[in-house]
């Protein structure tokens, strides 16, 4: 069983999350909140974690997962150069609940960017590419409090536990790849976003 990590009365956050963290790159699998859903990660370049990740959500591999980063260090890192029309809509953004979809090297790539404290403090401490899908069986409710990842906790060495999600729903997904850009699922966050004008 997977060790829990309860940041309800946590001094220091980033030591209750770096054993979290040493975990991922170690090839471990971490249940981790974000301000949508609770998530389950692995280190991207580490074919026996990714294995472990689908066995662990019962998914096919060949439905792609997305990059869960805790910088723009990182995402630039992984994504390259992107052209500065997408970079004004993507900071618009994030940290935020929308995942977008990239075109990496002929490769179309997910990326989401948590606003969660939590979240982006363990991903950045990770330090790796980090992949990641929603803490739930394939079919199955996404999970918006720790409790309810019970199906997939087994897999992973640490529950990471913020209690419930700000926002409870999926991220809002949206495909970069073409133009314009299409929403291909409608979640927590508006789509189109809200101009500055009336925010």
């Amino acid at each position: 069983m997977p060790t829990w990590l309860d940041l309800h009365s946590a001094g220091d956050a980033t030591a209750v999350l770096s054993p979290a963290a040493d975990a991922v790159r170690r090839g471990a699998l971490v249940i981790f909140p974000t301000e949508t859903v609770y998530g389950i990660a692995a280190r991207a370049d580490d074919p026996a974690a990714l294995q472990a990740l689908y066995a662990a959500k019962g998914r096919p591999p060949d439905k792609p997962c997305a990059y869960h980063i805790g910088d723009w260090e990182m995402f630039h890192l992984l994504a390259g150069s992107v052209p500065d029309e997408l970079m004004k809509l993507i900071t618009s953004c994030w940290p935020g609940p929308v995942t977008f979809l990239l075109n990496v090297q002929g490769e179309t790539r997910g990326f989401r960017f948590p606003r969660h404290p939590a979240g982006q403090l363990f991903l950045h401490l990770c330090g790796v590419p980090v992949l990641g899908t929603s803490a739930n069986r394939s079919g199955a409710p996404s999970p918006c409090d720790a409790q309810s990842t019970r199906d997939v906790a087994p897999y992973a060495a640490f529950v990471i536990d913020a209690g419930p999600t700000p926002l409870r729903g999926d991220s809002t997904v949206i495909d970069l790849t073409c133009i314009p850009p299409v929403c291909v699922r409608h979640g927590v966050a508006p789509w189109p976003p809200p101009s500055p004008s009336n925010v």
